[in-house]
């Protein structure tokens, strides 16, 4: 992955690496990270918009990189 982890990329990816969670359709940290390889869905969209999300196997490596002090 190119580039750093903003505090907040860094934030959600901890919290999917935990498992998947469910985001509003306002969120817009999710499209970012899905753009960067990081997230994708994992569920179908709710009625209210929301769609569940989970960590790729890229966001993983990121989230080491991160952790290594390399990203």
């Amino acid at each position: 992955m190119e580039g750093k982890l903003r505090p907040s990329q860094h934030y959600r990816l901890m919290l999917l690496a935990r498992g998947p969670r469910r985001y509003g359709e306002g969120d817009q940290e999710i499209p970012r990270l899905m753009k960067m390889g990081l997230v994708e869905p994992a569920g179908v969209m709710a009625a209210d918009g929301s769609m569940e999300w989970a960590i790729t196997d890229a966001g993983r490596m990121a989230l080491q990189d991160h952790a290594d002090g390399g990203a």
